[in-house]
């Protein structure tokens, strides 16, 4: 038979980097046809509030694919509401916190944009058996006040996932099904002024402070060493502590590149100062046999 699927996301939050995984706290609202749920009761639609009478209830099997734990809410009582209206049509919403994985493209970070989303699976039965389509009006929904201190939430859409999968039947025997897929899927930019003030703007600022060496008097050798090997050891360290907090990626990120650049040109301070040197003391040497 046939099961709606929508979703109300309360909060976001501790979006983690370098774990790839970010909280989410949502509701998710499920609707389907049971006949042997139909009854005659006074009220158009009952109220099954006892996790008792819930239990022996059928319940979709549903799960979080990409979840790498979930808990239900049962502060003050459990977080859940069934109503079964007089055809058997029911209406099943919970409430829950998970923390999702999110596979993170950082080429282009700090000005990179991600795409995480939620993805629910039938556990147990097949599309044939189950099919999950999302409700057709306002499916996925968020609370217009969340904010991320990394992120902006660009939007957020209902979309469908290929839920083929090969499961075990018994030791030696295998079937390949079809399962009803569906994902929230959540598209992020992050925002560019925390790194702004925390890594473009000292690193320019460091490399910056090595061209004053330029200015200083070529026979002051230990000033002008001095300064140039400073501001190697203080751009190094501050390179160091802004890969602290991101995961070990095999690819060159935006960020490494503009660091790579720094480097470089303070490395160039360094052999410039070689270079003049070198070469005044081949001067003052050609001099001092010229006069003899």
């Amino acid at each position: 038979f046939q099961l709606h699927l929508g979703f109300y996301i309360e909060s976001i939050s501790n979006f983690r980097s370098q774990e790839m995984t970010f909280d989410v706290d949502l509701y998710m609202y499920t609707s389907w046809r049971d006949h042997r749920m139909a009854h005659h009761s006074s009220e158009d639609i009952v109220l099954i509030s006892d996790r008792r009478a819930r239990d022996m209830m059928w319940l979709p099997d549903l799960y979080f694919a990409n979840a790498r734990h979930c808990k239900f809410q049962e502060v003050t009582v459990p977080n859940f509401n069934l109503f079964v209206a007089r055809d058997g049509l029911i209406s099943y919403s919970l409430r829950a916190t998970c923390s999702i994985s999110c596979s993170l493209n950082l080429v282009n970070y700090p000005m990179d944009k991600q795409h995480c989303f939620i993805r629910v699976i039938s556990y147990a039965h097949t599309r044939e058996r189950l099919h999950v389509r999302w409700f057709s009006e306002a499916p996925v929904r968020k609370n217009n006040e969340i904010g991320l201190p990394e992120f902006m939430i660009e939007k957020i859409q209902p979309d469908y996932c290929d839920g083929t999968y090969r499961y075990a039947i018994t030791e030696h025997s295998f079937r390949t099904g079809n399962f009803s897929c569906l994902m929230a899927s959540i598209y992020l930019a992050r925002s560019l002024g925390y790194n702004l003030v925390q890594s473009y703007i000292p690193t320019g600022l460091i490399v910056m402070i090595s061209w004053v060496s330029f200015f200083i008097d070529r026979r002051a050798v230990p000033a002008r060493v001095t300064l140039s090997f400073t501001t190697l050891v203080s751009l190094t360290t501050l390179g160091n502590g802004l890969r602290y907090d991101l995961p070990q990626v095999s690819y060159s990120k935006a960020l490494d590149l503009w660091y790579g650049a720094c480097l470089f040109f303070v490395f160039l301070s360094l052999v410039e100062f070689a270079a003049v040197n070198s070469f005044m003391r081949k001067c003052d040497k050609f001099g001092g046999v010229a006069r003899k």
